[in-house]
């Protein structure tokens, strides 16, 4: 019984981190500047779309960046700052030298999007077709994404937007998800008040039941 309670609290504390894993994302470019030249300083806007259809619905994503890996391999990180629309952010990006460059994302709680856009340096920015063949539907308001067309290969379909994507919707009436506090141990559905305590009147019924069969 000692084993049976201590594997129920070990469940309930280890559910959260694993039911985050596995999800994916889309990262798409607002419209970029015309022309890149190295050493120059642009500001590129994008968006980080879970299953490529709506912003993160598994609370705070933490750092991102957009990546240029030039033809050489050749790794230059551009650390993204949130702007106020959910989902949205904006980097200060510098070429170090002429080139191609292949620009993903970067993030570690989704899966990130290897292929984003392509750099010329000097030259333009060369979005790459979209993978997803479907996106769930999102109401978006005045700012959204620019979505680019589908390549001709697109597989992905997204599944539907969480019933909480709903709050995004009109965000005035509603609390940013960083000032909404969790009652619930993601992945379970039970409070993690209750699996702590669960655990521990187990454990103490299991010590009792030993000390009372020692007395015997």
């Amino acid at each position: 019984m000692l084993v049976v309670g201590l594997t129920v609290l070990a469940t309930g504390l280890l559910a959260a981190p694993q039911a985050s894993a596995g999800a994916w994302e889309e990262t798409l470019l607002d419209p970029p500047p015309a022309r890149i030249e190295a050493g120059l300083t642009y500001t590129f806007g994008y968006w980080i779309l879970q299953h490529g259809s709506y912003p993160y619905m598994g609370g705070d994503l933490g750092p991102t960046a957009l990546r240029a890996t030039d033809e050489k391999g050749q790794v230059v990180d551009f650390p993204g700052t949130k702007t106020v629309t959910d989902g949205h952010y904006s980097a200060e990006v510098i070429f170090p030298h002429d080139g191609d460059w292949t620009i993903s994302s970067q993030h570690e709680v989704l899966m990130p999007d290897t292929n984003v856009a392509m750099v010329t340096v000097p030259g333009g920015v060369r979005i790459a077709p979209s993978d997803m063949r479907s996106r769930a539907p999102y109401k978006w308001g005045n700012i959204h994404p620019q979505f680019p067309p589908a390549a001709a290969d697109a597989q992905l379909g997204a599944p539907e937007a969480p019933p909480s994507a709903t709050a995004l919707v009109d965000p005035p009436r509603v609390a940013p998800r960083s000032q909404q506090a969790s009652t619930e141990t993601p992945g379970t559905g039970l409070p993690m008040w209750l699996v702590v305590v669960a655990g521990a009147v187990t454990v103490g019924f299991a010590v009792w039941l030993g000390r009372r069969r020692a007395r015997g």
